[in-house]
């Protein structure tokens, strides 16, 4: 089940985020809630009431959208939970044009949902 009701377990979070590597947003259990609270989009994957995948975006919902901190518990991987992750944020809005930041190792990844190299970033642009 996803969920963007913004409805975060943040020690699971904290877990998620510490499994890969992102320590840096983790010590501050303040900082960790203000980045959920100031996402517009937060989406959330569950199995049963267990919190098992993380994705957020920063939007206007009319020109721009940066996509963050997609994650995925590690038991889950390769199931299509990333990717529906993330379809539910380019979902949102039709208009809106896609950054995202992630890390290199998962570029094919991201590349296979549609987004594109660009002189500074991953783009996914809107056909139509």
């Amino acid at each position: 089940m996803y969920r963007t009701d913004k409805k975060v377990d943040y020690d699971k979070l904290k877990a998620l985020f510490d499994g890969v590597g992102w320590t840096d947003k983790t010590d501050d259990i303040n900082r960790l809630k203000a980045m959920v609270d100031n996402s517009q989009i937060v989406v959330t994957a569950w199995d049963g009431d267990v919190m098992i995948g993380f994705a957020r975006c920063l939007t206007d919902y009319v020109f721009n959208g940066q996509i963050n901190n997609v994650v995925v518990d590690s038991k889950y991987r390769r199931n299509g939970i990333g990717k529906a992750l993330i379809k539910k944020i380019l979902d949102s809005s039709k208009q809106v044009t896609y950054i995202l930041r992630g890390d290199i190792e998962n570029e094919k990844f991201y590349r296979g949902i549609g987004f594109e190299a660009s002189p500074i970033s991953l783009i996914y642009k809107r056909k139509g």
